[in-house]
């Protein structure tokens, strides 16, 4: 059943006026509480709902598989943030391997280990790297109780849906647009896709590239996709960077302009890749987990402060006056805040909300009127969320919700 969500969601955050995710000066500034559901919790009881009967009033905690450190500092930082915003005591995290493509038995090892804690009730995978789905079904055959809980899906995404009990992604034809479209008002005349096989064979990366690409066409802008190095191969993530530092003034001066648009699938290369825009004269239309605490500081030499280094208001206001000094104002885009940090901090309550019984599940399904509650507490009017459909067979998933908002120029 396709359910979309943008009237409903707008209404709630309008009429609520709840803070946007990542914008206070301290981590527990953005704490939204779940609402106590008294009616759905007794329905959901009488119809013997799993949440209800795995968790009661007893105690739990949530188990988090979490991309490492040293290859996306931001999830990790955020797992780090939310696990002492909401208690310690409720969450058990390991990361993934940092080669998770040669070290699946690595990955399912760890998500096993803590699968076996009996208080373990939900298991949040984010980001969902290769190896998730093999450990999800081993999991299953021991724990076949535990809600399975999917954000920014780097395996068969189709694969991932028949396993996952609940996902979170970004839009993928909405986001492609929104960023063509930044790209064509910045004054693009060329657009270079950046991306590799691995990445390519991920159908939500090829679905916004085809999004990207038809915008780009509708207004009269080149686009051309290059292969570079997969940060995974070979090269590694010093390779891939150094592609990027050759390759982005190379296409300056083959085509004779700076109004070039770069993007790039992949995140550990971003930083670089940003650098190197703004002090060749580029256009950075979004990261691709668009956020301004990803790839930002780095580039442009911010200092952040303990006090403000979850702020998303002082963080953007510092990138726009630093972009000021490159006379870049305008050609580079993003999120004012944080994707990973809406995105987890949705798949945090909502897996707090199972393990406490707060939940009116029905066969499993999730709680479509507590999936609303949270994205509209979490991102703003601006938001659009839907169910995601197979572009393929037209399926559509009633446990994968995706959403878009409105890029920031800043």
């Amino acid at each position: 059943m396709l359910k979309k969500f943008l009237a409903a969601a707008t209404a709630i955050v309008m009429a609520a006026s709840l803070a946007a995710c990542g914008s206070g000066s301290t981590p527990s500034s953005n704490d939204v509480p779940a609402e106590t559901k008294a009616e759905e919790q007794a329905a959901g009881a009488e119809a013997g709902d799993a949440a209800g009967e795995a968790s009661g009033a007893g105690s739990y905690k949530i188990g988090l598989m979490i991309s490492p450190l040293a290859t996306r500092e931001e999830y990790y930082r955020t797992a780090e943030m939310l696990i002492e915003q909401y208690g310690a005591d409720k969450f058990v995290m390991d990361v993934y391997p940092e080669d998770p493509q040669n070290e699946q038995e690595v990955t399912i090892s760890k998500a096993l280990n803590i699968a076996m804690d009996p208080d373990v009730k939900a298991m949040i995978f984010d980001s969902a790297d290769i190896g998730t789905i093999a450990a999800v079904n081993k999991i299953k055959e021991e724990r076949p109780d535990i809600k399975i809980l999917f954000g920014s899906l780097n395996e068969d995404v189709y694969e991932m849906a028949k396993v996952g009990d609940i996902m979170l992604t970004i839009d993928p034809e909405l986001y492609g647009e929104s960023v063509a479209q930044m790209a064509v008002n910045a004054g693009a005349k060329h657009f270079i896709f950046y991306s590799f096989a691995r990445h390519m064979s991920n159908s939500m990366k090829v679905r916004y590239l085809e999004s990207m690409k038809r915008v780009c066409e509708e207004n009269g802008v080149a686009f051309e996709q290059v292969t570079m190095p997969d940060p995974m191969g070979d090269a590694g993530v010093t390779g891939a960077q150094q592609f990027m530092l050759e390759s982005i003034p190379s296409l300056m001066d083959q085509y004779g302009t700076k109004d070039i648009a770069y993007f790039a699938t992949v995140s550990t290369i971003q930083e670089s890749m940003l650098k190197t825009i703004v002090e060749n004269g580029g256009i950075y239309p979004c990261h691709t987990d668009p956020s301004p605490f990803s790839a930002f500081s780095g580039a442009l030499g911010l200092e952040i402060d303990d006090e403000h280094k979850y702020d998303a208001e002082y963080v953007t206001e510092l990138i726009t006056n630093k972009l000021g000094e490159y006379n870049m104002n305008g050609r580079v885009g993003g999120w004012e805040k944080s994707l990973v940090r809406c995105e987890m901090e949705f798949l945090f309550q909502y897996a707090m909300d199972y393990c406490e019984g707060k939940l009116n599940e029905v066969d499993g399904k999730p709680d479509v009127e507590e999936v609303e509650r949270l994205l509209g507490s979490i991102y703003d009017q601006t938001a659009k969320f839907n169910n995601c459909t197979n572009d393929t067979t037209g399926e559509e998933y009633p446990n994968w919700f995706t959403v878009a908002r409105d890029l920031y120029v800043f």
